[in-house]
């Protein structure tokens, strides 16, 4: 069975590439937003691995992820955050907020298939 990871990312290109990056590997589910996110988390099986983009409308930076991890604090779900934002405090605010990994835009498709099966398998 294929490992389950929710995409969540405003930017419907993002999640075109990321999708046909991932989609023979992984089963996929794509979320254009916080609420629909959320829906999902509470609706449907529990991914093993949330990639979220930090700059999202009505929600963003650290209070997104803060939010997904309270929904997904008894699983323990690996969040890995996608942001055109490189800054080194924002990382560390964002590592104290339990991401666990984190990647700049544009991405390397090659690092982020690498730090996705890490992610995955810890």
């Amino acid at each position: 069975m294929k490992n389950r990871i929710l995409i969540i990312d405003d930017d419907i290109i993002y999640r075109k590439i990321i999708q046909k990056l991932l989609c023979s590997q992984y089963h996929l589910s794509l979320a254009e937003n916080f609420v629909e996110a959320i829906t999902f988390i509470e609706t449907t099986e529990i991914p093993d691995l949330v990639i979220a983009d930090l700059n999202m409308p009505g929600i963003a930076g650290v209070e997104l992820v803060s939010l997904i991890k309270q929904k997904l604090n008894d699983f323990k779900i690996p969040i890995l955050v996608i942001s055109g934002m490189d800054d080194d405090k924002l990382r560390n605010e964002l590592f104290q907020n339990g991401v666990s990994d984190f990647l700049t835009k544009p991405i390397d498709r090659i690092i982020l298939k690498e730090k996705i099966a890490a992610l995955i398998i810890h």
